[in-house]
């Protein structure tokens, strides 16, 4: 049986997939949860190199050898891309990588110290600051503009109770200005490499229509594309996953 891995994003947990794993029901479903999150929280990483070691040992502890495809969300899809680009760690079973509203990497040091001091702001408010205040401002970030103020109260009613030092260390452990530029790779490596996006991300419709990736776009859905339009995102994920399956 092919199992699938899943990665969260940022402020995440493993339980953020249950939606869409209830309708995977051909497939073996694992969630993990990334360093510094929910039951990981006490897990503590420095760099990409560490955070990819520690999901190495639980991807190898959940698949037992078998196929898989690792499904990454934003800044899980980062760390699906370091672990199969860049990683030391043994992929052989690797079948594809299904990347969600991720950054391939920035092109100039300009850009790369730009994100830095982004980064490290962020990283000083989410260490210092009430839960409620600094996700308030996070969620209200381009990238999260079409949020209407429902939307915006229940992420943050859901985030917040692990939301603090532990969300800023791993957004300066694992921050975009330290990742490498993957586009090439994934750019020539189209039949191992797709991208889901949601119709209203602007930002990362963008690239993927720049980069002529192996697109697919979620309607009725912004950059949280697996949590706003769970069905259609399902759907989608099972007809792609069946068709690595056959290949």
């Amino acid at each position: 049986m092919l199992n699938v891995i899943f990665l969260h994003g940022l402020l995440g947990t493993a339980s953020d997939w249950q939606d869409i794993i209830k309708n995977l029901t051909q497939f073996r479903c694992i969630a993990l949860d990334l360093p510094f999150h929910g039951a990981a929280q006490q897990i503590e990483v420095t760099d990409f190199d560490e955070a990819t070691q520690y999901l190495a040992k639980q991807i190898s502890n959940a698949v037992l050898n078998e196929p898989y495809v690792l499904v990454g969300y934003s800044l899980g899809g980062r760390l699906a891309l370091h672990y199969a680009l860049q990683s030391k760690a043994d992929k052989g079973k690797l079948r594809a990588v299904i990347l969600e509203g991720a950054n391939l990497g920035l092109k100039t040091e300009q850009e790369r110290q730009a994100r830095l001091c982004h980064d490290k702001y962020w990283a000083k408010r989410f260490g210092n600051e009430a839960p409620e205040s600094v996700l308030d401002d996070w969620y209200r970030q381009p990238v999260f503009a079409h949020l209407t103020e429902a939307d915006r109260t229940a992420l943050i009613q859901r985030r917040q109770a692990q939301c603090g030092a532990n969300i800023g260390n791993m957004l300066l452990a694992t921050s975009l200005a330290k990742q490498a530029d993957f586009s090439p790779e994934v750019q020539s490596n189209a039949e191992t490499f797709f991208y889901f996006c949601g119709e209203h991300d602007r930002k990362f419709q963008k690239l993927a229509q720049s980069l002529q990736l192996n697109l697919t776009t979620i309607p009725e859905a912004g950059h949280n594309a697996h949590a706003e339009n769970p069905e259609f995102f399902a759907k989608a994920l099972e007809k792609l996953i069946l068709k690595i399956a056959q290949t």
